[in-house]
């Protein structure tokens, strides 16, 4: 329980650190010191819910208001990652920058300074759950324990940070972190894995399931122990399935994000999972989140809407929440025939962290074995040469994933469009669909 006894404590405390947010954001931030001004908001007593609904589009709009360090803007930030795709570089050699477009295909900045992660690190049950899940239960004698991540790793994305991190950190005396890119052919991935030998892997569930197979098949020889999976739905099935793949490895779902880092990690049942929510604020709705994020002073997060979909199963007034272990939505795995015949798949992860400078959304529309389109919405500043611009550096980093995957021969088009529709059943975005190529 991490030193509470019970919910009302854990709440007090949240309470405190969250009036300590805001008198740093009424300062720092206009845009949350004209909410307080027009509120008539006190410091001193209010709570989470006096302020209003952030979205990923408002935050974006207000970016230069609500960023509360006067070296950076929303220019500042996409020009950085314009010109850097090293995860393990920082903007001014000291903030950590992610960005992601996520499930919502819209593109979003998140950044953390070094005290940001200081306060994150307060929290007694992440650290707890953090070693728990890093470092398995036998130590790997001497030397020092290896963990792989698999996943997107041309950027700075949050997985692959948190990868730098460690390999820049105090950790990396007693960890030996490397990051292997999904967007790689598989064969490949499986020799590199094969000469690493990890002792923890960690990555999205369908890349780790397709590791789980390719180990059964003997082609895969790791012996792990310690199997995470993340950044989609997992299910009790999943983890069966990796334990038995990975004979003697523990395996676990951590629930995480760019936005708010780790927030829950599963329990040993499989079937639910437990909320770290000492720096966090959860409102639970029937088909969406608010998180108030306590520890993030650089981009002040308050209600912050998150599409992630929760079920509490625990005891009303338990120190903990706990919730179902099905965080998360399922996005198409698009697959392509290469030019031999055979198919190869892309992560849909390589598809939402793709980040051209303007671009404020995008869909990958299938239309064949070896087509797609990629429609474009951009900022409405852009003049035509911006526009067209924003149109190559798409297809250019397209074409890029398309090589890397073996896929060079699958063609697609870059059209900019006003809107990009949302699935007309669910009323939800979807990253990836499947179209007819005449549109249907």
């Amino acid at each position: 329980m991490a030193g509470w006894t019970s919910r009302a404590e854990l709440e007090c405390a949240q309470l405190r650190k969250f009036r300590d947010l805001v008198r740093h954001a009424a300062v720092h931030a206009p845009y949350y010191a004209n909410i307080i001004r027009e509120r008539g908001l006190d410091s001193r007593t209010c709570t989470p819910a006096d302020f209003p609904v952030l979205t990923k589009t408002i935050l974006m709009a207000n970016f230069d208001a609500i960023v509360t360090d006067p070296r950076i803007s929303k220019q500042v930030v996409a020009d950085f990652l314009t010109r850097s795709s090293d995860p393990k570089e920082r903007l001014f050699d000291e903030i950590t920058v992610v960005h992601t477009s996520g499930t919502s295909g819209e593109v979003g900045y998140f950044l953390y300074a070094p005290d940001d992660y200081a306060r994150m690190r307060t929290n007694p049950m992440r650290n707890r759950n953090f070693f728990r899940h890093l470092f398995p239960r036998r130590w790997p004698g001497l030397r020092r324990i290896r963990v792989a991540f698999y996943g997107a790793t041309g950027g700075h994305y949050a997985g692959v940070t948190g990868v730098a991190a460690m390999q820049r950190s105090a950790a990396r005396f007693i960890v030996k972190a490397e990051a292997f890119e999904i967007n790689t052919p598989l064969p490949s991935v499986i020799n590199q894995l094969n000469a690493f030998q990890p002792d923890v892997i960690f990555g999205y569930t369908t890349a780790l399931k397709m590791l789980g197979t390719e180990q059964r098949a003997g082609r895969l020889k790791i012996r792990p122990m310690a199997v995470s999976a993340s950044g989609e739905m997992v299910t009790k099935a999943d983890l069966q399935f990796l334990s038995e793949a990975f004979p003697g490895a523990t395996a676990s779902s951590i629930y995480a994000c760019t936005e708010h880092m780790m927030l829950g990690v599963s329990n040993p049942d499989g079937e639910t999972m437990t909320i770290m929510d000492d720096n966090l604020v959860f409102e639970i709705h029937e088909d969406h989140s608010l998180i108030t994020n306590l520890y993030n002073y650089t981009m002040p997060l308050i209600r912050y809407r998150m599409s992630d979909i929760l079920r509490v199963v625990g005891e009303p007034g338990a120190p903990r929440i706990v919730i179902q272990n099905l965080v998360g939505r399922m996005e198409q795995m698009p697959t392509f025939l290469n030019a031999a015949g055979a198919s190869d798949f892309i992560s849909p992860h390589t598809i939402n962290e793709v980040f051209v400078q303007g671009v404020t959304r995008f869909q990958m529309q299938i239309t064949g074995p070896t087509s797609f389109r990629f429609p474009i919405c951009v900022d409405a500043s852009l003049d035509d040469r911006s526009r067209g611009l924003a149109v190559e550096r798409i297809g250019a980093r397209l074409r890029e994933i398309l090589q890397q995957k073996g896929l060079g021969n699958v063609s697609f088009e870059v059209p900019i469009v006003e809107e990009i529709p949302l699935n007309e059943r669910t009323r939800k975005f979807q990253l990836i669909v499947r179209r007819q190529a005449d549109g249907t």
